[in-house]
């Protein structure tokens, strides 16, 4: 059995249950436009229980990553210190400060004594001036929040304005970059150094850290943390700069930046309903489809009330990045594949404009939703599938972003079925009726107008009719570019063209992709005119990145003796052989204390009680060593190390995987620790995530494309432009700037879903099509699904187009990669595809005969005489046992009354039939349609209005020579005689082959059915 014959049983399956439902919703419209108003409202009021995440670690950095292990387990380990005895290197998280970076204004060095007293005095105003109120309303400042060492305040460089360090400064000693065992490059900015002495500064960061030992300490420094930003912003030097930041600061301006941007939500929506207004406008005032645009509209928005209602009432938090979704869905839905809302309207609108010489509403909607159901279904399928696979990402703004966005395409789905499909409906019994669209009145044709006398600018405004054929409606938006594209894609000099081209964009393609970066710069979640991106910006460029490492020995260990000393050593010794560790440099609790007076190894209890005495002398140490609650035993410590400064992203990552290495190497069990590992992890996680999520999409895909278009050629054809397409998507992140991370993840992610719309809507078109060539094939599929993919493109186009103007880098990404893959999937599906299915695309071949096994076919009595009806040399259709017909030549359209029961077989036909003759023999009247036999196009559609009783239908063809009959594939090959040309009839299952014909030279072949309807799929000349 051919491929094509399993795709057209298994789709004939499914439009049998699209068909029972468009004559559902025929018959209730009311009560499915309602009920779905009704659902997605109450739904909606699930957004009261909506809660928002707006902490930039848990959303952009690997969820339950090893660096968020091994910081519980630090936690868990060792005590909070910061209000008692703060070290920064003991922090298991990147701790609660205020920030400043002061710069000379003149470019001059800071290293001056004039800026030593500018510096004091900025530092004394934040001293003296920050404060807020605590719940008494006493006024607390930094002195009562502050992190504590050695019982004072601790502010990181504070050391810049002691008297030891000016006086080093005057005299240009100031070793870099350490003094002593103080590293002071991450104090100093735009430096420069000769032979190892500071020469140099422009800029001196202070840091004041904060106390988060407790929950009320962490509340207090918070309200610290604002009451600095307030104040800090309205201090103000003559001969600096001040360039400020807090802990907080990246949460607040990213939560702050793209609340701000939801105001563009409005203006794509207004854009959205005149798109959808424009592009539906045609025919006349009875005719015009153009509240059927605005009604797909409101569908889709009503999806997202209700999709967002019920995913916050599951208690799916909501993260700043989904408040791009409405954006993708309005504006995406569409963009081929039936996206996400618009694009089923458009496939919904175009099916209908299909339909319009069926006579009754109830079957326009049933031949509708066949014609149109799997398509948006395919699409809808595929793309929540890709969301789907989305929501098992390890980044938790990924996650959630894909379960809301892909609950959002279901409901944008159910609501075009449903909302939709009952406006099509109500659209349709109002035309029947010939009412107006503006006022619903009854009006008269605009022939009958003109000839009443009336003016052309009454005539057009208030006369009207309903659509007899698709070009009544058809909207010049795609009528004239897809006659354009028609002749491009088979001509065969703009084919080379073409294939040239796309060869040329996978290179370049596969170039970027190799090159792009990974990683996210936190920086960019905020809008450039942030004060956090000054001095994010500031910080990155002109400040060393030195990174403290501890390795922490995770259990009880009896460090007395020597071969565990041994092995502490030989790890440390191995850390700091690698290039980007200072050798240096190391904080040895161990070390230090096996060379102080008291070290006393003659047993494990001689050893903790020499420590503790020794802790007291070095309370700087007390951090890095956490004894069991009786006080006897080491069941934890940690040692330190120091990096040198690593800016790139890609770095970072490996650094921490070779510390990890090194840790795990170790005959110690012991990890590997550093706050920003939590961030480091996005570097190496999210190309294999990626991967991972890639493939299994793909495969999902594939799948799903072989369930629905089983073709092995459209299959590989599929899959192939989907990966083009996600190269081309990659290898432009890097030509645009743009990095691999959990942002960008989410559009590659939907481009797979996307990609494969895209390519979906052509192929399918080409595989139901019936035209003998493949470029007859290819051009029917761009009629068929040419004008909803054009629509989707410039739909999702004008749907993202708000947010260009958006100072959000999450809004500008989404804009960037969603209009590549709207590009992209467009290029691929109106040029590549089409091209090359042109030249490989599957054919049908016909080399079976009529089975030897079939039944002889008797005589027919009343078969017509050949001097009645052989007029010439001409192929003939004859339709016999008619009693009365209407001939439409201008919509080539021929209506028929069956003589004994009067029901009506509507024709229609190509426009290059032509009606020969009305011939009447005795009480049997025939209609004949000859052609010239230069093409005789598909007969699209032969359909009784009603089931035929006990008369059978009959379609008789004359003047053929030879027959090859193959029951089995649904199809006749006759032999025409006087030009040995052959016509091919593809006739549906129902028909049956009841006689073969024989009087005198005309061999004819007569077709029956008892069953509606009645389908001539095509009849062609090869």
């Amino acid at each position: 059995m051919r491929f094509r014959d399993c795709y057209e049983k298994y789709e004939k399956q499914i439009s049998k249950l699209f068909e029972r439902y468009g004559e559902l919703v025929s018959k209730y419209p009311l009560v499915f436009l309602i009920g779905c108003l009704i659902v997605n409202s109450l739904l909606g009021i699930g957004l009261v229980r909506m809660e928002t995440e707006n902490d930039v670690e848990t959303l952009y950095t690997p969820m339950n990553s090893q660096a968020q292990q091994d910081r519980n387990q630090l936690r868990e380990l060792y005590e909070d210190k910061t209000g008692t005895n703060f070290r920064l290197e003991n922090l298991a998280d990147l701790g609660l400060y205020g920030e400043i970076i002061i710069q000379t204004k003149s470019g001059d060095s800071i290293l001056e004594e004039k800026y030593f007293a500018e510096i004091e005095r900025i530092n004394n105003h934040i001293l003296t001036s920050v404060s807020f109120e605590d719940e008494s309303n006493s006024k607390l400042y930094y002195e009562d929040t502050c992190a504590r060492q050695n019982g004072s305040c601790y502010i990181s460089g504070i050391s810049v304005l002691s008297q030891s360090f000016r006086n080093l400064s005057s005299v240009e000693k100031i070793t870099y970059p350490q003094i002593g065992q103080q590293f002071i490059s991450q104090m100093f900015g735009n430096v420069s150094v000769s032979n190892g002495i500071l020469k140099f500064a422009t800029m001196v960061k202070l840091r004041y850290n904060l106390n988060q030992n407790t929950t009320q300490t962490q509340s207090r420094s918070r309200q610290w943390e604002n009451a600095f930003l307030y104040e800090i912003k309205s201090l103000k030097s003559n001969s600096t700069n001040i360039i400020y930041a807090t802990s907080g600061s990246l949460n607040q301006e990213l939560d702050k930046n793209t609340q701000g941007d939801i105001i563009y939500f409005s203006l794509t929506f207004t854009l959205m309903i005149t798109y959808a207004s424009l592009a539906t406008i045609g025919g006349d005032c009875v005719s015009d489809r153009s509240h059927l645009g605005r009604a797909g509209v409101l569908a889709t928005v009503l999806a997202i009330l209700g999709s967002f209602g019920l995913v916050s009432a599951c208690g799916v938090k909501f993260v700043n990045i989904v408040g791009v979704m409405p954006f993708l869905v309005i504006g995406e839905y569409s963009s081929i594949k039936v996206r996400i809302g618009l694009d089923d309207m458009f496939l919904l609108m175009s099916g209908l404009a299909e339909v319009t010489h069926l006579e009754t509403v109830p079957e326009k909607i049933k031949k509708t939703m066949v014609n149109s159901g799997v398509a948006i279904t395919i699409t809808s399928v595929t793309d929540c599938l890709a969301f789907g696979i989305g929501a098992s990402s390890v980044f938790y703004s990924v996650r959630n972003f894909c379960i809301y966005t892909g609950v959002a395409i279901i409901f944008c789905y159910l609501n075009q079925l449903t909302f939709t499909t009952a406006c099509l409906v109500i659209h349709e019994r109002r035309s029947e009726k010939g009412r107006s669209c503006v006022t619903c009145q009854k009006v008269k044709p605009r022939e009958d107008l003109r000839t009443e006398g009336k003016s052309q600018c009454f005539v057009f405004c208030c006369g009207g009719s309903p659509a007899k054929n698709r070009s009544d409606v058809d909207n010049p938006l795609e009528k004239y570019p897809l006659r354009v594209l028609k002749k491009i894609v088979v001509n065969k000099l703009l084919k080379v063209i073409i294939l040239i081209l796309f060869f040329a964009y996978l290179g370049v393609s596969i170039w970027g992709t190799i090159n792009l970066k990974q990683g996210l710069d936190l920086k960019d979640l905020v809008s450039k005119d942030s004060y956090f991106y000054t001095y994010s910006s500031i910080d990155q460029e002109f400040f060393s990145t030195e990174i403290s490492v501890s390795f922490v020995i995770k259990t009880e260990q009896n460090y007395s003796q020597q071969d565990i000393q041994l092995k502490v050593n030989d790890l440390l010794t191995k850390a700091k052989k690698d290039n980007d560790i200072y050798s240096s440099f190391e904080i040895n609790w161990l070390k230090d204390y096996m060379t102080s007076s008291v070290y006393d190894p003659t047993s494990h209890s001689t050893f903790v009680n020499g420590l503790k005495t020794f802790l007291q002398y070095r309370p700087d140490l007390d951090g890095d060593i956490a004894f069991d609650t009786n006080g006897t035993k080491i069941k934890s410590s940690r040692f330190h190390i120091l990096s040198k400064s690593i800016k790139q992203s890609s770095d970072q990552g490996k650094f921490m995987l070779r510390m990890r290495d090194i840790a795990s190497s170790s005959a110690l069990p012991c990890f590997s620790y550093s706050p920003p590992f939590i961030f480091f992890e996005q570097y190496v996680t999210i190309l294999a995530n990626t991967l991972q999520t890639l493939g299994i999409a793909v495969g999902v895909m594939l799948f799903v494309t072989t369930v629905f278009m089983p073709h092995p050629l459209l299959v590989i054809l599929v899959t192939t432009t989907m990966v083009m397409i996600i190269v081309g998507i990659c290898g432009f992140m890097h030509f645009w700037g743009l990095t691999l991370s959990s942002v960008t993840m989410i559009h590659i992610i939907m481009s797979v879903g996307f990609s494969v719309d895209f390519s979906a809507h052509i192929c399918h078109g080409y595989i139901v099509e019936n035209a003998e060539t493949r470029d007859e094939r290819v051009k029917a599929a761009i009629t068929r699904s040419g004008g909803p993919i054009l629509n989707a493109a410039v739909s999702s186009v004008l749907g993202i187009l708000m947010l260009i103007f958006s100072n959000s880098f999450i809004f500008q990404s989404f804009f960037k990669l969603m209009l590549l893959v709207i590009l992209f999937g467009l290029a691929h599906s109106i040029f590549f595809l089409p091209v090359i299915l042109s030249l490989i695309g599957p054919m049908n071949t016909h080399t079976s005969t009529l089975p030897q096994d079939e039944p002889s076919l008797s005589s027919r009595a009343d078969t017509l005489q050949e001097d009645e009806l052989a007029l010439d040399n001409s192929l003939k259709i004859i339709i016999l046992n008619i009693e009365e017909f209407d001939f439409q030549s201008e919509i080539g359209k021929i209506i028929l009354k069956r003589k004994e029961n009067g029901t009506h077989v509507s024709i229609k036909y190509p426009q290059d039939y032509a009606v020969k003759e009305i011939n009447e023999n005795e009480a049997t009247k025939s209609l004949i349609l000859t052609s010239n036999l230069s093409l005789i196009g598909p007969i699209n559609e032969i359909a009784l209005d009603e089931e035929p009783r006990e008369t059978l239908f009959q379609i008789t063809i004359l003047n053929i020579e030879e027959h090859e009959y193959k029951r089995k594939r649904c199809k006749i090959i006759l032999k025409h005689k006087e030009n040995e040309k052959r016509v091919i009839i593809k006739y549906s299952e129902i028909y049956a082959v009841t006689e073969i014909n024989e009087n005198g030279t005309i061999k004819s072949l007569i077709l029956k059915s008892v069953l509606p309807p009645i389908r001539m799929e095509q009849m062609a000349i090869i």
